[in-house]
């Protein structure tokens, strides 16, 4: 195994594409460590990674953009800067095509743990999103998904009225879409920079997870929240390796990485709901108003979810993106959206045991060894 070293008078990681030398593999997450993704995502499964091989493999986690910025995580990958990252998918559209289009469909799921589970075997599996893959020379090892997207706003936001000319942060082409069906103007910006934006009135709002009220202090700028469900965001990826990193790890060490990353992504998941929910209850101490959407605001999202977002996600994969069978790549991942749903609806989803229990049986155990090699 390679040994990852960082160049001093650069700060930048000194690193081969190979682990042949080397018992520690490097990873980066441009969240803070606050944040669900980071803090079970990367550094609690690291910890795991370590006990689960006895030390043999440990994971180096860089977060923030300490190495990368938030969107360089598909490229520095690829480049071998790091051996692992997340990603935004909506941050490089035209690299990620088939990715972008499922994203879309994000707009109208809302349970993480399902969708979860359900991007991570249709990537793992369907020979069109691998092939997405192996273009970039990389290996697709986890998905996750985002608790409901609700809008935290500097004014008040509970009507069509009062959404319109707002100027509103939105994740994706989708949601940028909407926004503009009911008069908003979305704002493309990374979720860094929510803060700033809000603080100096460059936004009027921003969609996100409920959590970032408390893990990106949002609540000191946004003082009212609309509980409004703008659905799960899973572009990208939680767990990408780069190709000839994940090649140069012996059969064992790659199983304790998938047998981790099982219990790591139901965790994760698990504890994004947890924290999602907890800054909403401990909101109003920091001067936070939390209203419902009025009817017509609702509606006009769910006439849109309903009529438009399948209409469109497959113009834009074959128009924008140059599919050449998006509606087949929609049928297939709403083939495994079901699957799943029809998995969990047998299990406790209050008990994240029985919900690991599911993924091994289901995706990560059934994991063949020769798996992206």
């Amino acid at each position: 195994m390679r040994t990852a070293a960082l160049t001093a008078a650069a700060g930048l990681l000194a690193a081969s594409t190979s682990f042949a030398a080397a018992t520690e593999i490097t990873g980066s997450v441009w969240f803070p460590d606050t944040h669900p993704l980071t803090s079970h995502g990367y550094l609690a499964w690291a910890e795991a990674v370590a006990a689960a091989s006895g030390g043999d493999l440990t994971v180096r986690v860089f977060t923030g953009e300490s190495i990368l910025p938030a969107g360089a995580h598909l490229s520095g990958l690829r480049d071998g800067i790091v051996d692992m990252t997340y990603h935004a998918g909506t941050y490089t559209p035209s690299d990620l095509p088939e990715d972008n289009v499922l994203a879309i469909l994000g707009i109208g799921l809302q349970d993480a743990v399902i969708v979860a589970s359900a991007v991570t075997d249709f990537y793992m599996n369907d020979p069109e999103m691998q092939a997405m893959f192996e273009r970039h020379g990389i290996v697709f090892l986890g998905g996750y998904a985002t608790p409901p997207y609700i809008l935290m706003c500097t004014s008040r936001v509970e009507t069509l009225d009062d959404i319109r000319g707002k100027r509103i942060r939105m994740p994706g082409a989708i949601h940028a879409e909407w926004a503009s069906r009911v008069g908003a103007v979305a704002v493309s910006v990374p979720s860094t920079e929510m803060f700033t934006g809000l603080e100096r009135g460059q936004l009027d709002c921003a969609a996100n997870a409920a959590n970032d009220l408390k893990s990106r202090s949002l609540w000191d700028v946004a003082k009212h929240v609309t509980t409004f469900d703008l659905g799960s965001y899973f572009a990208g990826w939680l767990h990408v390796a780069n190709a000839d990193s994940w090649r140069g790890l012996s059969d064992s060490q790659r199983r304790v990485i998938l047998d981790t990353l099982n219990d790591t992504l139901i965790d994760t998941m698990v504890q994004y709901n947890a924290l999602s929910a907890e800054a909403l209850a401990e909101a109003p101490d920091h001067g936070v108003s939390i209203v419902a959407p009025a009817a017509d605001l609702q509606a006009a999202l769910d006439s849109f979810v309903a009529d438009e977002v399948p209409v469109i996600a497959a113009s834009t994969g074959r128009d924008r993106l140059g599919l050449a069978d998006p509606e087949g790549l929609i049928a297939r991942f709403e083939e495994t959206m079901a699957k799943w749903q029809a998995i969990y609806a047998e299990v406790d989803m209050d008990d994240p045991d029985a919900m690991k229990a599911a993924l091994r049986a289901n995706l990560f155990g059934n994991i063949p060894a020769d798996y992206g090699l």
